[in-house]
């Protein structure tokens, strides 16, 4: 059982400011009251299934009680008290209240009691109670409470409906919460109507006593109501479903109630929740939403949502969006650690992007953090796009030393990079390990006779600006042959 969770949601409402209002349902001095208690009524509605009984009101009023007249003495000392537990600001301006005295003047009273009526005994204890309460004195506060509805049915059916929901809100307060049921269930026998906040407390009542269908029928019947007269369900009734729910894992009827919160009490953590709950239930495109939404409203912080909310945006080419939710995650507000993984992923949306040069400044800062030797694969990779072919044949060499998935790929960018460094007898090496692997053969032998043809055709020019580079011989003729005459 959750009960501290669903506790702490309604802990609100169970203080002595709800008791106030109850101390006087019914005028103090009184002689007669109209009854609302059909005779043979009872809480329960005939023919429907216990488990999920919803509490019913009495369907009509019942003649009214014979109550006992008061006193006239006994009206004047009540009144007197009355003056010491709560002076009228008018007639008594500035007097304060004396407990002691009201408390003195009580006690000589209750001597009395013998000689009184029924309802005359239950305005006593209503004095009593008003004490008690003022002094937070709870159990003897819950003793006069029980004292008046003992005296049923020679008191005013108000007097005593108002009396059994203190009770209840009291047994509640005291989490003595069989007789809190028992209590509402007397008072819901005395009333013709039950509003919502009625319904709630008896909700919050069954699920204490681990009767969750009972709880949900009764807060579903609280909130029900409210919308029916066109009002907003309070919070805690809404807060007291999306528990009931979750604990029956009752997805769907959970989201309901969690996008009820977020219209009328939009909280950061309503959001958050709804995000959840449509992952539950994958409608990933509404998770989507209500999590940009949250993030939009500051409320995504954690490194693991924001890690998510840029995983979707990635998952629906939106890699923009994921480059500034991580950038802005790892570089502003330090939401997001820096890791080696992180900042690849930073690299993968900025690349996505076309944004070239930001996603090389990441991948570089991933690579310097990484022992991952495809990291420094696909630097190499982004390197030779770039034509910066020694950084790229520095790169695939760390990929190699490191280990890699395809390693006939960086073999075969190392000897492109050669190539394109006119490095010939290097680039036929790395080719030649590429060729290796069936997957790379055809295209790394087309390179390796394409650099053996560079490098013959660069060794005959070489050869060739050699040759022309030596000096020419003039024949030399016989000293003799030049003065011999012609023919």
């Amino acid at each position: 059982m959750k009960v501290n969770r669903v506790k702490a949601f309604i802990a609100s409402t169970l203080n002595h400011s709800l008791i106030v209002s109850a101390l006087m349902v019914a005028p103090v001095i009184t002689a007669s009251v109209s009854g609302q208690v059909a005779p043979g009524q009872t809480w329960l509605t005939a023919g429907s299934a216990q488990a999920q009984e919803l509490i019913q009101p009495a369907s009509e009023q019942a003649a009214p009680r014979r109550i006992p007249g008061v006193s006239q003495d006994l009206i004047r000392r009540l009144t007197e008290v009355q003056v010491y537990l709560e002076p009228d600001p008018e007639e008594h301006p500035g007097r304060e209240p004396d407990l002691d005295r009201a408390e003195e003047m009580l006690q000589r009273i209750a001597r009395d009691m013998d000689r009184f009526n029924p309802f005359e005994q239950a305005q006593v204890h209503q004095y009593m109670a008003q004490l008690h309460f003022a002094r937070d004195e709870t159990a003897r506060l819950i003793e006069s409470f029980e004292a008046i509805v003992s005296k049923s049915p020679q008191i005013p059916t108000g007097l005593e409906a108002g009396a059994y929901q203190t009770l209840g809100q009291l047994y509640a307060q005291e989490e003595r919460f069989e007789e809190a049921l028992d209590a509402y269930r007397s008072w819901a026998s005395l009333v013709t109507t039950i509003d919502s906040e009625q319904y709630y407390m008896l909700s919050y009542l069954f699920y204490q006593l681990g009767d969750l269908e009972r709880a949900i029928v009764h807060v579903n019947a609280a909130v029900s109501r409210a919308e029916e007269r066109g009002q907003v369900p309070q919070e805690n009734w809404l807060v007291m479903q999306r528990a009931l729910y979750f604990e029956q894992e009752n997805y769907p009827a959970l989201l309901t109630v969690i996008e009820k919160l977020v219209r009328h009490y939009p909280k950061l953590s309503y959001w958050d929740q709804l995000s959840s709950i449509y992952g539950l239930l994958e409608r990933e495109n509404d998770r989507l939403h209500s999590l940009e939404a949250l993030y939009l409203m500051g409320g995504v912080e954690r490194e693991s949502m924001l890690i998510a909310l840029a995983s979707m945006f990635l998952e629906r080419d939106v890699p923009y969006k994921a480059a500034k939710i991580l950038h802005r995650g790892i570089y502003e507000d330090e939401t997001i650690e820096p890791t080696a993984d992180n900042l690849e992923m930073l690299a993968n949306s900025w690349s996505l992007a076309q944004e070239a040069q930001r996603s090389l400044v990441e991948i570089e800062k991933a690579a310097a953090k990484s022992n991952k030797g495809d990291l420094f694969a696909r630097l190499s990779a982004i390197y030779t796009i770039n034509e910066r072919y020694e950084e790229a044949i520095d790169a695939g060499e760390a990929a190699l030393a490191r280990g890699v998935s395809r390693s006939d790929q960086v073999y075969l960018r190392i000897g492109t990079a050669h190539v394109s460094l006119e490095q010939y007898d290097e680039a036929i090496e790395a080719l030649e390990q590429a060729a290796k692997d069936k997957r790379s053969q055809e295209t790394a032998e087309q390179w390796i006779g394409y650099a053996k043809r560079e490098k013959e055709r660069q060794e005959r020019q070489r050869r060739e600006e050699e040759a022309a580079q030596q000096p020419v011989e003039t024949p030399a003729f016989p000293e003799e042959a030049l003065t011999q005459p012609a023919g």
